[in-house]
């Protein structure tokens, strides 16, 4: 099972046409927020499910967080404004032990971060639209395989 983590499209024709062409073959597309409707364009474009939380800059109904289970492994899904994530991870740590979930998928700095804390991998695909530090990811991949999902940068 192969999963795409993007995050903080803002309704960026040009990062959602990145998206497209760089997750091609992927089962599942985890988005983190601001401009959530980009993954309600990405499901229809591309064929695949999308899961999506709301943001800061989004409006409407759409959940602000998720939790799911993938393979024996929990999830949890959220922009991460409401934890501080912009100065800290630890109040998002906190909710992620609380919930005990193996992934903990977040958005909002529009910085990539990819760190294994209290054994959860806590992932952050940066913003293709809008990127913040050196890099510059269109987001993070997840490949399923020995019983585990391992979580990669991808490059745009």
């Amino acid at each position: 099972m192969k999963i795409g983590l993007v995050g903080d499209t803002h309704g960026s024709a040009e990062a959602l046409k990145k998206i497209e062409q760089v997750f091609t073959g992927v089962n599942l597309l985890f988005h983190t927020g601001d401009h959530w409707q980009d993954g309600v364009y990405l499901e229809k474009k591309m064929g695949l499910p999308v899961l999506a939380v709301k943001g800061n800059c989004d409006y409407g109904s759409q959940p602000s967080e998720l939790q799911l289970k993938l393979k024996d492994k929990q999830f949890f899904l959220t922009h991460g404004h409401t934890y501080g994530v912009k100065f800290t991870i630890k109040t998002l740590l906190a909710r992620a032990k609380e919930l005990g979930v193996d992934y903990c998928l977040f958005g909002h700095t529009h910085r990539p971060f990819l760190k294994k804390e209290a054994g959860i991998y806590f992932l952050n695909p940066g913003s293709w639209a809008f990127p913040r530090g050196k890099e510059k990811y269109i987001g993070i991949g997840l490949l399923y395989r020995e019983n585990e999902f391992q979580p990669f940068f991808v490059q745009g």
